[in-house]
């Protein structure tokens, strides 16, 4: 079951991720249009001006350098989601930990279809998952951060765009005055690859390198860190319950995590802004994980530790 979550878990991410990237590429697309343009949404609109105009301050109070301001929330953002992950992540060390139970129940009823069987698996499976303080709907934990991730998508692309402008019948916000570069890239654009047409390869490869070195650099940290959180801990490794299906799961998981990765270097190509976002995001991630992981394996052994006091 944990790896299935995982696939889920992947599955709902990738869709995400090709729905924003199919919402950046049309010019009436929303994430083309500058903040203060209302174009429906809501409550949802509001959060992205709310926040949009916090980064915004933040940047200003910092010098006016847009890329301290994107930093700073970024930080903040996933600071305030930690307690979500923390609980996401202690379900699946939960759901870790009770895995070779779980299997033993899968091998012990498989090819029993009838009723009287089912009922049993599945009363010794809820047994289990209390046991281990294992919640069936933890797996939806991860959802519960989407919405306010979509809203700093938006505000990323955005805020460059707002120059408080007319657009139609709206005048929308104007944070033109920001200094929108960083390492000597505009973080406003992308990679230009028209360059090619009107330079000399090497002339433009090197005019590209940096925006292509930084969007190669969200897809390796990407890796990375998918390759480090979905490893199972040292101390929960138990090969010997380790199934051909979980094997075959845990492939199609591997496949998954490379066209995702394939695109979210697709998307950061073409905006300089997004990608240093992913990289803010995703070195922040790679903390959390490894600090949540340094508490579960304290927890585990205080467990243990306790176990062996009562024997």
């Amino acid at each position: 079951m944990k790896k299935t979550t995982r696939i889920q878990l992947v599955a709902v991410t990738l869709v995400l991720v090709v729905l924003l990237a199919a919402c950046g590429s049309g010019e009436t697309s929303i994430y083309e249009q500058p903040i203060g343009y209302d174009q429906g949404w809501g409550w949802f609109q509001w959060l992205v001006g709310l926040l949009g105009d916090f980064m915004v301050w933040l940047s200003n109070v910092t010098g006016g350098y847009y890329w301290v301001g994107l930093v700073i929330m970024t930080l903040i953002v996933r600071s305030v989601g930690w307690p979500i992950y923390a609980k996401s992540n202690a379900m699946t060390t939960n759901m870790q930990q009770a895995q070779p139970e779980l299997n033993k129940i899968q091998e012990k009823y498989k090819g029993r279809t009838d009723e009287a069987s089912q009922k049993k698996q599945q009363q010794e499976t809820l047994e289990v998952y209390k046991r281990y303080n294992i919640n069936p709907l933890g797996c939806l934990l991860p959802f519960l951060q989407m919405p306010i991730f979509i809203v700093m998508y938006q505000v990323v692309r955005r805020v460059p765009l707002s120059i408080g402008a007319a657009f139609g019948s709206v005048v929308t916000r104007d944070y033109s005055d920001l200094n929108y570069t960083f390492l000597g890239m505009d973080l406003k654009a992308g990679v230009d690859f028209s360059v090619f047409s009107s330079e000399g390869v090497f002339t433009a490869l090197g005019s590209i390198f940096p925006e292509v070195l930084l969007a190669i650099f969200v897809g390796v940290l990407m890796f990375g860190y998918q390759k480090y959180a979905q490893s199972k801990p040292e101390y929960l490794q138990n090969k010997k319950y380790q199934s051909d299906k979980a094997a075959s799961t845990a492939n199609q998981m591997k496949y998954m995590s490379y066209f995702m990765v394939f695109m979210l270097v697709s998307i950061a190509v073409t905006n300089n802004g997004i990608a240093l976002y992913w990289i803010v995001g995703n070195a922040y991630q790679f903390f959390q994980t490894y600090i949540n992981r340094k508490q579960g394996y304290k927890k585990y052994l205080e467990e243990q530790k306790s176990k062996s006091v009562v024997v």
